[in-house]
Parts: structure tokens; sequence; C-alpha cells
């Protein structure tokens, strides 16, 4: 009887350790590039949000300065203008003597965005100024702020 001898090759396959360290290298090469570009995205669609809260506080504050010819009796909870107005991202809105400050939360909780109208005396047209601050002077913040509201 003749034998024949069977040769078993055992072959492996997979990453070697080299290779899977430059994937995870890349993945977060990837995520550091994207990861700022993301969160400004989100903070504009915030502050979009706001600038919708915020419209009808300019109307309210605009319509009674037209009826009283004067800023100084346009107030939270008075002539008209809601007492304040929370959403996902706004925390506050307040309205004293027409200037209206708008506080955030949420990815805005360090906003604060001030709107100071001026009467035009001769045509009765209010313009308005804005003010963006933040309290960790979040310079990418600011610049979103003054994109997103722009008076």
């Amino acid at each position: 009887m003749h034998y024949k001898k069977f040769k078993f090759h055992l072959t492996t396959s997979g990453f070697t350790l080299i290779e899977l360290m430059i994937a995870i290298a890349v993945i977060a090469i990837l995520a550091a590039i994207g990861m700022p570009t993301y969160q400004g995205y989100v903070q504009k669609a915030a502050m979009t949000d706001m600038l919708q809260a915020i419209s009808s506080y300019k109307t309210a504050v605009e319509i009674c300065s037209f009826s009283q010819g004067k800023l100084t009796s346009c107030n939270s909870g008075s002539e008209g203008i809601a007492e304040t107005k929370t959403t996902n991202y706004v925390a506050s809105i307040k309205v004293n003597s027409g200037i209206i400050t708008m506080k955030g939360r949420n990815t805005l909780s360090d906003l604060t965005v001030t709107l100071t109208p001026t009467i035009n005396n001769k045509s009765g047209d209010v313009s308005w100024s804005k003010n963006c601050q933040s309290s960790e002077e979040n310079k990418t913040l600011i610049q979103a702020c003054n994109d997103v509201f722009r008076f």
C-alpha cells in the first residue's frame, strides 16, 4: 500500500497591525477636519432659529414706536410685545425701551444678541444695529452671529 502524504497549507488573511494603525490615523485626521465644520453648520442653523424667534419682537417694537412716537414705552409685556419666548436655542427674549436682548441656550448657551432700534425722525423708519457677545469670546460663534443677523 502506498500512502500519499497530504500537505496542508495554512493561509491567514486579514490586516496587519500597521495597516490597522494607518486606517485609524486616516479616520482620526478626517474627523479632526470635519468636526469644526460640522459644529459651524449646527451653530448657523441654531442662529436661524434665533432669527425667526426675534422677528416678531422686531415687528412689535416697530409698531410700538410708530404708535407711541418713542421707544421708552416699548417693553416686554406691554404695547403688544410678548413677555418672553423660548425655543430650542433661545433661553429668553427681553425688551426694554425698544432694545431687544436675546440669550441663547444649548449650542448657543454662550451667546447674547442685542438689537438696538433707532428712529429716523424725518422718515419715521426704524433702523436696527446688532451686537453679538460671547462670554468666552468665542470668535467663531460671534462670526456666525454676525453672518446670520444682518441688519
